[in-house]
């Protein structure tokens, strides 16, 4: 009878330790099934987002003029002389979505790009000749007072100085905001295009 006894003492220990095991392995792939969920639906989202954000561009010969994405603000005039703005919701393949409208390219007439195009050539000479204009008059004037011992200020290196710059402010800085899209394409562009820009 004790030996029963004993026995059934070590097999309600054994039997407890079981179950305190399939307790712990129980709840440990429960975390580790929570955890996996948690990253495939993390995973679902990220994808979701990143496919969903589309980006509309100007192409100009396979260059990209100017890049819009959803959710900034977009002004067009349209062909019928009329400007329309707002929110870009969305962009489909022939359309905007914005808050308030639908705008189909075909009537699009010009697009307001500020900020968004490169430079051109005449913008970076406008550059140029303002650091040169600028440039001239500060070496003219470190000339006379170093080297020369002089004070006073040439009259004719003024009116260059000042031409240069005025001429390069007015390349640099006087420009439409606005790009006609004659001879241009307007295209809706997702991750999986070769012209996509991550930010």
């Amino acid at each position: 009878m004790d030996g029963f006894i004993e026995f059934n003492k070590k097999s309600k220990a054994a039997l407890a330790a079981f179950f305190v095991y399939c307790f712990t392995i129980r709840t440990h792939v429960s975390v580790v099934r929570l955890r996996f969920v948690f990253l495939v639906i993390l995973t679902t989202v990220s994808v979701t987002l990143v496919n969903g954000q589309k980006q509309l561009i100007l192409l100009k010969r396979g260059d990209v003029i100017a890049r819009f994405t959803e959710g900034e603000y977009i002004k067009c005039e349209l062909k019928n002389k009329t400007i329309v703005e707002g929110i870009a919701i969305r962009f489909n393949d022939f359309s905007i979505l914005t808050l308030n409208d639908t705008i189909p390219f075909e009537s699009i007439y010009k697009i307001n790009v500020k900020g968004r195009r490169k430079a051109n050539t005449l913008n970076k000479l406008g550059t140029v000749m303002m650091i040169a204009g600028v440039g001239y008059f500060v070496i003219d004037q470190i000339n006379t007072l170093i080297v020369d011992g002089q004070n006073g200020i040439d009259e004719q290196v003024v009116i260059t100085s000042v031409a240069l710059t005025a001429t390069g402010a007015a390349l640099r800085f006087i420009r439409s905001p606005y790009q006609k899209l004659r001879g241009l394409s307007l295209r809706t562009i997702d991750p999986t295009s070769r012209y996509y820009q991550y930010d």
